[in-house]
């Protein structure tokens, strides 16, 4: 029998921010490591295909991208002791700037997922994560996991671990279109995460729409609220 899973098909809607002129496309295989991998979250642990990452929002889109330039943890616990401890003090924000290029070297774009035909395993459900654990249990104990649940699949330490589910998934007989997936930045923004496949002629998302980003772009000023970045 074969394994099971959650399953849901992509958002009508997707979303993809990166640098100009274009980000619909998959990334070049020039850009792979040296081993011939990618190194995202549900790249391919084999290096055989390619993985194309989008948000079902605006919000997660800038999310994702802009989480790079967050302050640090360490600084952040800095100030808020100053802040405390000092009450004369004068007001001081959180450390956190984009370089000064950053909103016009890149671009928002809008699709539709027309072009993906088959559902999407909801890798974070309850069916697919007792699946994943008993399937996948030599593997995680083999990269040191002492456990497989939410967590282990958004822990960054995990992304070898996450990259064999990504194969372990692709490699199944129903074939599935990819893995959806929640944000590690919060459960209310979520992803798909969508394979490529040799036996598909067509791209997967259909381009509609695209953003240069501005100053008074509500989602981009959200996002960097969120990440306590100064907008620039």
């Amino acid at each position: 029998m074969n394994p099971r899973f959650d399953t849901r098909d992509a958002s009508d809607t997707l979303f993809r921010l990166g640098r100009k002129p274009d980000v619909w496309g998959w990334t070049d295989w020039a850009y792979a490591g040296d081993d011939g991998r990618f190194n995202n979250r549900w790249d391919d642990s084999l290096g055989t295909y390619r993985v194309l990452y989008t948000s079902c929002s605006r919000l997660g889109a800038y999310l994702e991208v802009l989480a790079e330039y967050r302050p640090d943890l360490n600084v952040l616990a800095e100030i808020s002791e100053i802040d405390q401890n000092d009450a004369g003090a004068p007001p001081t924000s959180a450390p956190g700037s984009l370089p000064p290029r950053w909103r016009a070297e890149r671009i928002l774009q809008q699709g539709i997922s027309s072009g993906v035909r088959k559902p999407l395993v909801d890798v974070g459900g309850t069916t697919s994560l007792a699946t994943l654990r008993r399937e996948l249990a030599a593997e995680a104990l083999r990269l040191g996991i002492r456990e497989v649940d939410a967590a282990t699949i958004r822990e960054r330490a995990t992304r070898r671990f996450t990259q064999r589910v990504s194969s372990f998934i692709y490699e199944q007989p129903e074939l599935y279109a990819g893995i959806f997936y929640l944000s590690r930045f919060g459960n209310d923004a979520a992803h798909c995460a969508i394979f490529e496949r040799s036996d598909d002629s067509d791209f997967p998302v259909v381009h509609l729409d695209r953003s240069e980003i501005e100053l008074n772009d509500e989602d981009f000023l959200e996002a960097c609220r969120l990440h306590g970045i100064q907008p620039s």
